[in-house]
């Protein structure tokens, strides 16, 4: 089965380095098969037996940096429902940033909660089991917008976050795979 695998905070600003070729060469002498990286942030598609993905990544990270890495791994089918649960507004409105804030293991529902009691009118969510949609000013009244102000937020270390190109490369990526085996 295709996975995304989607790690946070890799290769920004020169801090926790994580070289892609490496991370496929780990992934493939694991088991993984297919293995492919999508630009330098902590993209890789790959397959493996659902039962064992999981193990398979903690283990190549644990055993391969030397600093933890948070990540969330989706089944190719999960990940693309989540992106066709993108509402229509995502992605549409010019002068704002779009981004998947993808959900990562400790992402409490409460958290939902607190986002909706924060969101100011800069700000447009959407709530899916994988994935909150946002979009927000990406200049003027940027700095109004809560999602310039969740750095301090409990929920922030939870998240691995996507530009909106990304996130449709990574789908575009999975179903030219799946239209590749049939």
């Amino acid at each position: 089965m295709d996975h995304v695998l989607l790690l946070r905070g890799v290769n920004v600003g020169g801090k926790h380095r994580v070289v892609m070729a490496e991370l496929r060469a780990h992934l493939s002498a694991a088991g993984a098969t297919q293995v492919v990286s999508y630009i330098n942030s902590g993209n890789v598609l790959f397959a493996a037996p659902a039962a064992t993905a999981q193990a398979l990544v903690a283990t190549v990270l644990q055993r391969h940096y030397d600093f933890p890495i948070a990540f969330t791994l989706l089944p190719a089918p999960a990940y693309l429902a989540a992106v066709a649960a993108a509402p229509t507004w995502w992605g549409q409105a010019e002068g704002e940033r779009h981004n998947a804030l993808f959900t990562l293991p400790g992402f409490q529902p409460e958290y939902r909660d607190l986002i909706r009691q924060k969101a100011t009118p800069y700000d447009r969510i959407a709530f899916t089991e994988h994935v909150l949609f946002w979009s927000s000013p990406a200049k003027q009244n940027f700095s109004q917008a809560l999602y310039a102000k969740m750095l301090p937020e409990p929920y922030y270390p939870l998240v691995s976050i996507r530009n909106r190109n990304t996130t449709l490369k990574l789908a575009s990526l999975l179903q030219q795979r799946a239209a590749s085996t049939l």
